[in-house]
């Protein structure tokens, strides 16, 4: 983001100086101007990579902006703010060219998502030659150290060279695109582009224009030919995600092209041969929905021809420490602190908690914690928990007598420092102590045997 220029347009003052604030921390270069009587011409002299525009705004027609932007070709992403929530006013809005629409009051972290998919679609927009280095130069990288993640991706490296439809199924926040541009990387099509699409964040009509294209004339608003994601992931990977949100008529379209490698555009008159490998994901049961009748069983059958399930977080507990190792180490050098770890009551604090977002809401918490630690370790007011206690929860320790430097020494150096500093907060109290670290009393006893042997 950093380096990207980004103008607002937006009367209220308040919400101004937000959004503002918002994206220069992001380290966006923002200028923003109160009405819409000199947008055009501060757009056509500084060329911004995205507009944010209140269509309430004085002097700013939404649709007459928008298509004034296609007319002249101006590179940028538009993303329009409304105060009602009116299906056909959005769909014509994204008709002529807008990027994305937000009901009032806007959450800034919507906001936020919202750039961040514009800068995304732009990356998908640049030429195939360049495209094509920019997926040299990406890396996904998976963290774990537990025996079904580590079998899930021996797994993923046997099948990422094929040209099978994968299925990735996982709750969210599991990381499953990760795995989606893990198996691109490990392809033949790895120097090809890597497109996704939100298969629920589109309605049905637009989506259809985004999958296979349309051309010129197809509809209202299409003032010219538009490729579609298949035709734009030529010789790469095409990421559906959340497929079973499709809305059911599309699926046959969907399956047609998947088996037929063929896509005919909306309006078009003749089919457009594809050479494209399907990655799908849902963070549903798939089957469960083919039994309910949301999704095809023909299209499901199709996709799951190697079915991958990733497993939430709360089952790979051992993925923890290292998890927020990668995550400090991260977030320091993002933004030039120096946390070194976490107190053990820290750990205590994570190891007990649920994760109903997974890793990503891990990702969330220690970044946070980074920011808000005023000491080098992590302490369990850092991590603003909702819904925790941490003074009633556990007795006060200092930082020197119960922290955990994720710096230094192995990882099962810190496992077993982890273990029996939570013992010793425990009393000896085995079960107690299980239940912290968020594993069974008969694994902690066989942690303890293993590390009476390799005394």
């Amino acid at each position: 983001m950093p380096g990207h220029r980004i103008f607002i347009i937006l009367e209220n003052p308040k919400e101004r100086m937000a959004y503002v604030g918002l994206f220069e921390d992001l380290g966006f270069l923002v200028d923003a101007v109160p009405d819409g009587t000199t947008a055009l011409e501060y757009l056509v002299e500084n060329k911004p990579d995205i507009v944010i525009a209140d269509d309430t705004t004085p002097g700013f027609p939404a649709i007459e902006f928008l298509k004034t932007i296609a007319d002249t070709q101006l590179d940028c992403k538009t993303i329009i703010i409304t105060p009602e929530p009116v299906v056909d006013y959005a769909v014509n809005l994204m008709r002529h060219g807008a990027m994305d629409y937000l009901v009032k009051p806007v959450d800034l972290r919507q906001l936020e998502l919202s750039a961040r998919r514009a800068l995304l679609s732009k990356i998908v927009d640049v030429p195939q030659e360049e495209k094509r280095v920019r997926n040299q130069n990406k890396q996904a990288t998976i963290i774990t150290q537990d025996p079904g993640m580590l079998n899930l991706l021996k797994l993923a490296s046997r099948v990422a060279d094929s040209s099978a439809s994968i299925l990735i199924q996982g709750e969210s926040g599991t990381g499953k695109e990760l795995f989606a541009k893990y198996l691109h990387e490990k392809s033949r099509r790895h120097a090809g582009p890597f497109v996704a699409i939100n298969c629920a964040a589109l309605p049905e009509n637009l989506l259809e224009s985004e999958l296979f294209g349309h051309e010129k004339g197809a509809f209202t608003g299409a003032i010219s030919r538009k490729l579609g994601k298949f035709e734009l992931a030529s010789q790469g990977t095409l990421f559906l995600d959340e497929i079973t949100e499709m809305q059911f008529h599309l699926q046959a379209k969907l399956l047609r092209v998947i088996q037929e490698r063929v896509v005919d555009r909306v309006g078009g008159t003749e089919p457009v041969e594809v050479d494209v490998r399907v990655i799908a994901t849902t963070n549903r049961n798939a089957m469960e929905a083919v039994e309910s009748g949301s999704f095809r069983k023909d299209l499901y059958y199709r996709l799951n021809t190697i079915p991958l399930v990733i497993p939430p977080l709360r089952d790979r507990i051992g993925d923890l420490l290292l998890l927020c190792d990668f995550f400090i180490k991260k977030y320091c050098k993002i933004d030039g602190r120096d946390v070194k770890g976490m107190t053990n009551q820290t750990i205590a604090f994570l190891s007990a908690h649920p994760f109903s977002g997974n890793v990503r809401e891990l990702e969330n918490i220690i970044h946070r914690s980074v920011l808000l630690a005023d000491s080098e370790f992590i302490t369990p007011k850092d991590l603003l928990l909702d819904g925790v206690d941490f003074q009633a929860d556990l007795p006060e320790e200092s930082a020197e007598q119960g922290s955990l430097d994720l710096s230094t020494g192995s990882l099962r150096e810190m496992e077993q420092k982890m273990i029996f500093q939570t013992l010793d907060q425990t009393e000896g109290n085995r079960t107690h102590a299980a239940k912290i670290l968020g594993i069974s009393v008969r694994t902690l006893r066989n942690k303890l045997n293993e590390y009476k042997e390799s005394l």
